[in-house]
This record gives structure tokens, sequence and C-alpha cells, in this order.
């Protein structure tokens, strides 16, 4: 068995940390601008996803839970996806922003999609070295 990787815990700890700061800030945007209620099933669904991977990653010491790391981050990169260029493609059409939603929205979208990219490549470059059986130096 190949022990985790030292990064494994710091990712761990990122990913609580920006669930926590996702859940809260997706909460109150559904209370502000109402969006509908599948939307924030979508988001909690994404939370429990990160929440099921960070804590199994800290608690499988020494074994690895990269790849469930890498779930939570790779489902919060697909609903973010459609999210962000979504409003993209409203702003690019002219179209008013839906539900009233303030225009600062969409560059703290773009912007979190991009530290959620980082976090999915981190994951994923753990789980390839989990899968590939290489040695933590």
């Amino acid at each position: 068995m190949v022990e985790r990787h030292a990064s494994e815990t710091p990712l761990a700890w990122l990913t609580l940390l920006s669930t926590s700061l996702h859940f809260i800030l997706e909460t109150w945007y559904h209370l502000t601008w109402g969006q509908p209620l599948q939307a924030l099933i979508v988001d909690y669904i994404c939370v429990a996803l990160m929440v099921f991977g960070a804590v199994a990653s800290l608690r499988l010491r020494p074994r690895s839970a990269a790849g469930l790391l890498a779930t939570g981050w790779a489902f919060a990169l697909g609903f973010g996806w459609r999210s962000g260029f979504g409003r993209l493609e409203l702003r690019n059409s002219g179209a008013d922003n839906v539900q009233g939603e303030a225009d600062f929205v969409l560059p703290i979208v773009m912007a979190s999609l991009a530290f959620v990219v980082i976090g999915l490549l981190w994951s994923l470059w753990l789980t390839w070295r989990q899968a590939r059986g290489v040695p933590d130096r």
C-alpha cells in the first residue's frame, strides 16, 4: 500500500473551508435573489460530495481518499461551468441578469471556477499518484 501524499491533508482542509464558504454564499444567494429550488439542491449535492470526500480523506489515514476529493471538485466544476458560462452567454446576448441578479456575481462565479479548476487538478494529481503507486518522498 502506498501512503497518501503529504499535500492531501491541506487539500482536504481547503475543501472543507471552500465548501463552508460555498454553502453560506449559495444559501444567501438563494434567499436574496430567489433562484429555483432545483438549482439550490444541486449546490447542496456538491457540498455533500465535497464534505464526504474531505472527511473521508482526513479519517482514512494512512490511506488516501483523493478519488473522493476529485469527485467533489469535478462535480463543482461541472455545475459551476454551466452556471458561469450560462451567465456569460446571457450578458453577451444583451439580456438582463436573471431575477435582478447584481452585476458583481458573474466575476465572482468566474474567479471561483478558476479556484475549482486548481482544486480539481490537485485532487486528480493525487489520485493519479495513488493509482500508480508512487511513494511519498
